[in-house]
Formats: C-alpha cells, sequence, structure tokens
C-alpha cells in the first residue's frame, strides 16, 4: 500500500485530498497544517509520497522540498495554485527535487478538486514509484546499453539539411528538457518540438524558462505558425501540437483541440506522428521520463518513416513508465542516460546518410 503525508495550511484541501487517496487505496499516515510539520512527519513516518502545498507558513513548500532532499529523500508531488508567482515557485520547487506538480483549485473549492480525482490518485502513484535516491548518482551512470556508439562531438562537425526533433516528456521530464535543450548546439540549425505533459498556464511559464536556457529561441505555440532552423516551440498546456506542414526549410505547425489521447492533451503521439507524415528531411525522436506509454506510437511512425529513435534510460528516469514502453515496442537506436541526451541527439544528425 502507497502511504502518504499530506503537508497543506487548508483544512478543507487536507480532508478533501486526504478522502481522495484514501477512497483509492492510499494510506494517509499524517496530515501536516505547516511546513516545520511536513518536514517533521516526512522525517517521522517515512511516507511513500508527499504531497506539498507551495505557500504554507513556517517553511514554504520549496523550503520543505529542499530540506527533504538533503536529509530524506523521499518523492514529493507539488501543490500548486493558478497564479504567476506560484508557477515560478512551481518550477523552482521541480529544481529543489520535487518530482511533479498538480493544480490546485481557486481558494477552498473541494468540489473542483473532486472532479479530478482519477487523474490525482494516478499522479499520487506514480510520483510514489519514483526512485529520487537516484538522484545524486544518476550523472555517473554508465551501464545503460547504447544501441549506437558514436564519437563525441567535434567543433566542425557537418549537420544535415533541415534536422526536426521532437521530444516528449511527462513525470519528472522539466528538468531533463531543460538540460538537454540548454546542452544541444545552436550550430546545428535544428527544428525542435517539445511536448511536456503540462496544464495551459504552466506551459506559457515553462517555455519563458526554456528559452532563458537554452540558445534556440523557444515560444510556446499560440496557433499557426513556423519553426525554423535555431528555433524551438513547446506546445501549448490543453492542446496538441499538429505538424501540418513543411516547406521552404520550416515546419509548419498548429494547435489542435482534438479528443485526449492516453488521457492527456497535448499528447506526444500527435506530434511525433504528424511529423513522421509531414517533415521533409531528417527526423528524431526522443522519449523521457514519465507514466503510460505516450510516444511509443509516435517514435514507431518516426522510425517507419525513416527517422530515428532515442529513449531515456531506466536508472536516471524519474518514472520509467514511457521510455520503457518505447524500448520494447520500437527498435530505438539509442537509449541513453539523461547526461548524454544531448549527445546522443547531436550524434544521431550529424554525418546524417537515412
Amino acid at each position: 500500500m502507497v502511504r502518504a503525508v499530506i503537508a497543506d495550511d487548508s483544512a478543507v484541501m487536507r480532508e478533501t485530498l486526504g478522502k481522495i487517496l484514501e477512497d483509492s487505496g492510499i494510506e494517509v499516515v499524517a496530515r501536516a497544517k505547516n511546513g516545520i510539520e511536513a518536514v517533521e512527519y516526512i522525517g517521522e513516518y517515512e511516507p511513500d509520497i508527499a504531497t506539498i502545498d507551495i505557500q504554507m507558513p513556517g517553511l514554504t513548500g520549496h523550503e520543505v522540498i529542499e530540506r527533504v532532499m538533503a536529509e530524506q529523500p523521499t518523492p514529493m508531488l507539488v501543490i500548486s495554485s493558478h497564479t504567476t508567482r506560484n508557477a515560478d515557485s512551481t518550477f523552482e520547487a521541480l529544481e529543489a527535487g520535487a518530482v511533479d506538480f498538480i493544480t490546485k483549485p481557486s481558494g477552498d473549492n473541494s468540489v473542483d478538486i473532486w472532479t479530478q480525482q482519477d487523474k490525482i490518485v494516478e499522479r499520487v502513484r506514480a510520483v510514489a514509484a519514483a526512485d529520487v535516491s537516484r538522484e545524486a548518482s544518476s550523472t555517473a551512470s554508465t551501464t545503460a546499453p547504447i544501441r549506437s556508439q558514436q564519437p563525441a562531438i567535434e567543433v566542425d562537425d557537418e549537420f544535415p539539411n533541415e534536422p526536426t526533433l521532437v521530444i516528449g516528456a511527462s513525470t519528472g521530464g522539466p528538468r531533463v528538457v531543460e538540460q538537454v535543450l540548454s546542452e544541444l548546439p545552436k550550430r546545428a540549425g535544428l527544428r525542435i518540438l517539445v511536448v511536456q505533459h503540462m496544464a495551459d498556464h504552466y506551459t506559457k511559464r515553462f517555455a519563458t524558462r526554456l528559452n532563458e536556457r537554452t540558445d534556440y529561441e523557444l515560444r510556446e505555440v499560440s496557433g499557426r505558425e513556423r519553426v525554423g532552423p535555431g528555433e524551438a516551440a513547446l506546445a501549448k498546456g490543453g492542446s496538441h501540437l499538429e505538424v501540418t506542414g513543411c516547406r521552404n526549410g520550416e515546419v509548419v505547425i498548429d494547435l489542435d483541440d482534438g479528443p485526449e489521447r492516453h488521457n492527456v492533451r497535448p499528447a506526444i503521439d500527435v506530434t511525433m506522428e504528424t511529423a513522421a507524415k509531414r517533415v521533409s528531411g531528417n527526423l528524431t525522436g526522443v522519449v523521457m521520463t514519465g507514466m503510460g506509454a505516450d510516444g511509443a506510437a509516435g517514435l514507431e511512425a518516426i522510425k517507419a518513416a525513416g527517422g530515428k529513435a532515442i529513449v531515456q534510460d531506466e536508472a536516471t528516469s524519474r518514472v520509467y513508465g514511457m521510455p520503457k514502453v518505447a524500448a520494447e515496442r520500437v527498435d530505438v537506436d539509442m537509449i541513453l542516460p539523461k547526461d548524454r541526451l544531448a549527445e546522443g541527439i547531436t550524434n544521431a544528425f550529424r554525418g546524417w546518410s537515412g
């Protein structure tokens, strides 16, 4: 049985969230009303997961996460509300070590949170399964199978014309996506599409963070637009990102409000499948950490179109769900730790002959 600690300064949220989890077979071992109690209860009860409110008296959620990760690493799920300030704090919490976040309804509206019951329980179980103890040693991972051994990136490397990269990630993904984009050389001239399972409002702030951390010009998709060499686009929360064409060296994209796939929108499969169908030039897809199976069908389509497929390895995936399914279903070209994904992507394009 999954054991949880709930930390929230709202009595209504503590009670409602606790009831949702207990009704689904998750044992709530303690409820903390402030940050100090949260650290105390996590240390005392050693739960499988802790849900952490961002704004709490005593210690903020960010401070709780920093202390817990330093003293007793525990999978933590952030509870964040719809404000710009909390959106920034949420990403800071992910940087501090939280695995994922869910959106808190405005005020103490327990009715709103009950409508999200299934998604909350699914997210709690996924985060509880995350191995946060790997975080400190993940950069030392050298045992992952690599199906394509290629030399490191050289300054004078030649890159193919019109290279397009599609990145997909879910639970535990934001930090990995940031790292990979920050390490990709702009001289490669990639056209990059990023799909991160994330709610609307947060994707706009996430796009701003990504743009600050990469040499590529990155933006959240707002409608029909083009992505050229040295540019990147992030799928908007609540909408699929669809490739609608490819001409004059640019990828044409648009938002699609079609039905959810894998219970999510945006779905990685939608972007990868439409890219495989319409992109000219060289195409590579990457599936990173996350729960579920989104991205496997997309990588299959990319491989069938003559592209290349890369997945993150188990040792460095916070949640080894999507990469595992993809690696089982697809003849992937590389299985790489997070610190070698950028190198693998660059080498996948370099000297392309397919």
